[in-house]
């Protein structure tokens, strides 16, 4: 059985309990990265994940955020603090189109989840604001301009 040692625990260990190429074993590694994540701030941490994962830089999304003056792009109820990271949930969602990676702007996690229920669909949003408009919704005064600024 092959041994290696560990550069930051300073254990011999089998080879096995180090991932390839890594001179730190496994929960050594593991330790690390999630220590040095949570030693970020929020807004580095937020940088990070705009960079990564949509390819935007915090300015591109702040002026995003700043247009839309904190609130949902959609419904336009106000989102949460920007900062908050509640158990690696933001309480709102960086929207992109799926076939571009195109960043289009922040909304609610509903409106979010209306969207992908869709499949990014107009014909199908068309067809559920005609439904609702024939059969009754549930929706007040507020809800029915927000559909209707759609159609102009």
């Amino acid at each position: 059985m092959t041994q290696k040692h560990c550069q930051t625990c300073g254990f011999t260990k089998p080879i096995e309990e180090f991932w390839k190429g890594q001179s730190a074993c496994v929960p050594c590694s593991k330790y690390k990265a999630k220590n040095r994540w949570n030693s970020r701030s929020p807004k580095k941490r937020l940088e990070q994940h705009l960079r990564y994962k949509y390819g935007i830089s915090h300015s591109e999304f702040q002026e995003a955020w700043d247009k839309q003056s904190g609130n949902c792009a959609i419904c336009e109820d106000a989102l949460p603090d920007l900062m908050t990271y509640d158990q690696r949930r933001r309480g709102y969602a960086i929207d992109h189109n799926h076939e571009t990676g195109d960043f289009r702007g922040v909304l609610c996690l509903k409106c979010n989840s209306l969207l992908g229920m869709a499949s990014d669909s107009i014909d199908v949003l068309h067809s559920a604001i005609r439904y609702l408009s024939e059969r009754g919704s549930y929706a007040n005064v507020v809800d029915l301009k927000i559909a209707r600024k759609g159609k102009d």
